[in-house]
């Protein structure tokens, strides 16, 4: 049974919109989703440093994110493309400590994948080179390009999870707390009781197929129990576990005599369902959690008092006697205040995510939250004409005015399923605030240190971004002690882009450092450095290496 039609029946007697909502939204989560990593936490400082090359293996590597995240698989790539577990991993907040076994001569990359606090699946690779910079590692199979089937599965299944919650346990507690009249207040609809049905079913799927994201598997490996177990020990399992609460506590209030029982409950239930939303995600891990988990909880549990509503309300209407009249008078007083929370929680949520105003366009995130408030602007101009028209009209006798009123509320529903279809675009989409710290990390000096028999030199490239560039070198002998030079020379290629050489005359600084103030880098990508040293006429020296550009 469809949603619409379980509201009051189909619109002209047709499903068709329903479905091309649906299968718009699903094309936008493949597009969304497809060919590129998900970030939503963002490494801002690796030791050692990305494309280094060092003298002497190191005992560990450490990497540093932008928020917390959890571990899910460490390996370490040699140059022949074999792949190893390290020998411990511990991670401790945003920090990421990574104990490396004995590592020999050449480079090595340290693929990593970890879950950020708000419950995405990140992933990476780290490269560096001991003594000379060998071939570089293929660690193009631990990159985390999540697979189309996969990503339009766990859209479904989020969906599935919100159709429970807001339609399935906003209807029992609309029943419970609401509805006049009725014999058994904890019985629901048989359509929300489909909800519920339905969202338990997402819950159920949804780990497997967050723990396939997470350990870099297909869609049907995804019904595997190591999935399952992965996806449930994620930041995401707590929201999952705290959405099935409230799904069985909606679905136990049909076994328990009076209304007293079943409001206790389905209260319950909406608490739950406002601390499942709250309890993961974009928004709830934004700073100030003070203020955006509790805006987060508000703005789930009045989206649940309104949207619950629609199908109790609709069957109500099909009575057409006189409680159902009642129930229709009494949701028109009070439903104003949820919409009230609603909008001025989703204010606060949307400007902490978003930033700055430009965002809203230039920003995936930020179009898809532009459509879903279009659908919601047309939601509200809709429930204005229902309080303000319809409602009226019905309350007096109106010949015809509860039919127009039970299609309006199927209209009403299928805008609903439009926005929960574009609400579970969210999980591909990276906020601005977290694109800003990504941002803000590429701004930051990247170091690099190379290596040589007789030489070392720091180098720190400020910032690492396409553009002018600030390179600063310090330079000793490798035991700590300054060298003299003469003159420094740094010279950056990127052959793929078919750029030969960017030479850079160095100037002395009064602390013993050599800097090029403003190096034009054209094009992002990896670039080869090396470092010419002239300690006298007829002494020179090269140190090389690689550093990636940023956009």
């Amino acid at each position: 049974m469809s949603v619409a039609a379980a509201a009051g029946g189909s619109v002209g007697g047709r499903t068709s919109p329903v479905r091309r909502l649906l299968a718009l939204a699903l094309v936008l989560a493949l597009l969304l989703a497809g060919g590129r990593a998900l970030a939503h936490a963002s490494l801002v400082h690796a030791e050692p440093a990305n494309a280094s090359v060092l003298a002497q293996a190191p005992a560990n590597a450490t990497l540093l994110f932008n928020e917390d995240v959890t571990p899910t698989r460490i390996e370490l790539v040699d140059a022949d493309g074999h792949a190893s577990a390290p020998p411990a991993v511990h991670a401790e907040g945003a920090t990421l400590t990574v104990q490396l076994p004995a590592l020999g001569q050449g480079s090595h990359a340290l693929a990593w994948h970890v879950v950020s606090a708000d419950g995405h699946p990140v992933s990476g690779v780290l490269a560096f080179s001991i003594g000379t910079p060998g071939v570089a590692p293929s660690a193009g199979a631990t990159a985390a390009h999540m697979p189309r089937t996969l990503a339009a599965a766990i859209w479904l299944a989020r969906v599935a999870v919100y159709l429970g919650l807001f339609f399935g346990v906003g209807g029992v507690f609309f029943r419970a707390w609401v509805a006049d009249g009725a014999q058994n207040p904890g019985r629901p609809p048989p359509a929300v009781g489909v909800a519920l049905f339905i969202g338990l079913a997402g819950v159920c799927l949804a780990p497997g197929l967050q723990g396939a994201d997470m350990l870099g598997l297909d869609a049907a490996r995804g019904l595997s129990a190591q999935a399952w177990r992965t996806g449930a020990a994620s930041p995401y399992g707590l929201t999952l576990a705290l959405a099935a609460a409230a799904l069985l506590l909606a679905g136990l209030t049909r076994h328990l005599p009076g209304r007293g029982a079943a409001r206790a409950v389905s209260l319950l239930a909406l608490a739950c369902t406002g601390l499942a939303l709250a309890a993961s995600g974009h928004a709830s891990t934004a700073p100030p959690q003070w203020a955006t988990r509790p805006a987060v909880w508000l703005h789930g549990v009045a989206a649940t008092l309104w949207l619950g509503a629609l199908l109790p309300l609709a069957q109500a209407l099909r009575r057409g006697d006189t409680a159902a009249l009642r129930t229709l008078a009494r949701f028109s007083r009070w439903i104003v205040y949820p919409l009230v929370v609603l909008v001025g929680a989703g204010v606060l949520l949307a400007s902490v995510q978003l930033g700055r105003p430009g965002a809203l366009l230039t920003t995936d995130y930020g179009r898809v939250l532009a459509l879903k408030l279009a659908l919601v602007a047309a939601l509200l101009l809709l429930a204005a004409w229902h309080r303000w028209q319809l409602t009226g009209a019905v309350l007096q006798g109106q010949t015809g005015a509860a039919r127009r009123l039970r299609r309006s509320i199927a209209v009403e529903a299928v805008l609903v399923l439009a926005v929960l279809a574009v609400v579970g675009l969210w999980r591909f989409t990276p906020p601005p605030r977290a694109l800003a710290q990504a941002a803000q990390a590429a701004d930051s000096p990247q170091v690099l240190r190379l290596h040589g028999a007789r030489a070392m030199a720091e180098l720190r490239l400020s910032p690492a971004r396409v553009g002018p560039v600030s390179i600063t070198a310090a330079i000793d002998d490798g035991a700590s002690d300054a060298l003299a030079a003469q003159a420094v020379q740094f010279t950056l290629s990127n052959p793929a882009a078919g750029i030969a050489s960017l030479r850079a005359d160095a100037q002395p600084l009064s602390d013993g450092r050599w800097r090029a103030p403003a190096v034009l880098v054209p094009v992002a990508g990896l670039w080869d450095v090396r470092v010419d040293i002239l300690l006298d006429e007829f002494t020179q020296l090269s140190l090389q290496g690689s550093v990636r550009i940023q956009r």
